[in-house]
């Protein structure tokens, strides 16, 4: 498969990803309790954007020649991937603090983008 499948496939991952987590986010902010089919669309779009993330992710960094030995920031975009896998958790017991946890999410995304983007060298 080519090098724009691997990416558009782990864009389509971050998509699924993210609305779950969403899902979940505003659900609980607004004090509706997580439950029935927003619960069960929410934690399956979230479960399937981190496994299609991670295997796109090992695909794109085979199809850039940097699968045998990984180099930092793929790491960190591992550890960003561990922090959102968790997330989901935050958010369903912790979810009403509401715009700090929105903002670190933002941030987290910011870091997994401009990361993967730039493959800054440390």
């Amino acid at each position: 498969m080519s090098y724009e499948f691997y990416k558009i496939a782990h864009l389509l991952g971050i998509f699924f990803l993210v609305s779950g987590l969403m899902g979940v986010f505003f659900t609980v902010w607004a004090g509706t309790p997580l439950q029935g089919k927003i619960k069960s669309a929410s934690f399956a779009m979230h479960g399937i954007g981190l496994v299609i993330m991670l295997v796109t992710g090992f695909g794109l960094l085979a199809k850039l020649g940097l699968a045998s030995s990984m180099p930092t920031w793929a790491y960190l975009k591992f550890g960003l991937w561990a922090f959102f896998a968790v997330a989901i958790s935050i958010l369903k017991r912790k979810g009403q603090i509401g715009m700090p946890i929105y903002i670190l999410l933002l941030i987290g995304y910011f870091c997994a983008a401009y990361i993967g983007v730039m493959k800054p060298a440390f």
